[in-house]
């Protein structure tokens, strides 16, 4: 999907309504969703294809090149005439988002390419789920031990598939139907998933302002404090903790380094307006900083 950005600033309030006329001043778009899990990636250093689909519209071309122009190898995003690219507009003025609108359509898409035949050249296969339709039918299957899953929903072939899901709190509620009020019910919802889901060697619960719950195999359980962060923008932050947690997991297949890292790489992004991007440098600079 594309994030697109009106800046602008409003001195007077519409007479036809009760909101402000923006005057913009700059308008900008940055690769968002999947895309922008791909960005990070590229931000920390790695080799990075995407799998999906855009629309055979401008938004679609422009998301297209702006990854390109970012060495990311778009060969295997596909473009198709039944829908629209996913497109989320946000207008600001003064600082203050005033407004959003979304384009979008769910679509049941399924990739024309035997992707089965690529796992073998990559070290992380992440699955960024935004429930717009390209889980809906069940096409991706691995028995590699390298798959890590950012779910919207509970769908049984993806988790089936995945080694690493990383839930916010809300999406682990609906997937456990359990309460998770505290950290202890944090823990028993992840064991439960776990108990379901065999191939799940974690589950990083993403807390907000809580922090990460790791819950692993053999009892394991690590709670990752978060990082205080005036007036956060949370825009894409769960992307920037899949993103570096799968890079540094790849490098060292330890998984509390992998989190505490992504930790810190999320408090940076919030910590920015609208859709942000980590680097290794940005990441380095806070470590030396605390």
């Amino acid at each position: 999907m594309l994030d697109h950005y009106i800046i602008g600033t409003s001195v007077r309030v519409s007479p036809e309504a009760p909101v402000p006329v923006v005057l913009p001043k700059n308008e900008y778009s940055i690769p968002g969703g999947a895309g922008n899990v791909a960005m990070n990636l590229r931000g920390m250093g790695a080799n990075v294809s995407c799998i999906g689909c855009v629309g055979n519209d401008s938004w679609g071309k422009k998301l297209i090149s702006i990854l390109q122009k970012n060495n990311i190898d778009t060969q295997y995003i596909e473009i198709i005439n039944s829908h629209p690219t996913t497109l989320k507009q946000r207008i600001y003025s003064d600082d203050r988002q005033v407004a959003r609108i979304d384009t979008e359509q769910d679509r049941n898409w399924v990739p024309s390419v035997k992707v089965e035949k690529l796992y073998d050249h990559y070290d992380i296969i992440i699955l960024s789920d935004y429930n717009k339709g390209v889980f809906f039918s069940p096409w991706f299957k691995s028995k590699k031990n390298n798959v890590i899953l950012d779910p919207k929903k509970k769908i049984d072939h993806i988790w089936s598939n995945a080694n690493i899901v990383t839930p916010n709190l809300n999406e682990l509620k609906i997937a456990s139907k359990l309460n998770v009020d505290n950290d202890k019910k944090v823990v028993e919802a992840c064991r439960s998933l776990m108990k379901e889901f065999k191939n799940l060697q974690y589950i990083v619960a993403k807390k907000s302002e809580r922090g990460i719950t790791i819950v692993g195999r053999d009892s394991y359980v690590k709670h990752i404090s978060p990082y205080e962060v005036k007036s956060p923008d949370v825009t894409g932050a769960g992307d920037t903790v899949i993103a570096v947690m799968s890079v540094v997991y790849a490098e060292t297949k330890d998984i509390e380094l992998s989190v505490t890292t992504a930790n810190i790489a999320a408090s940076i992004v919030v910590g920015q307006s609208g859709t942000a991007t980590i680097n290794i440098n940005k990441i380095k600079k806070l470590i030396e900083k605390r």
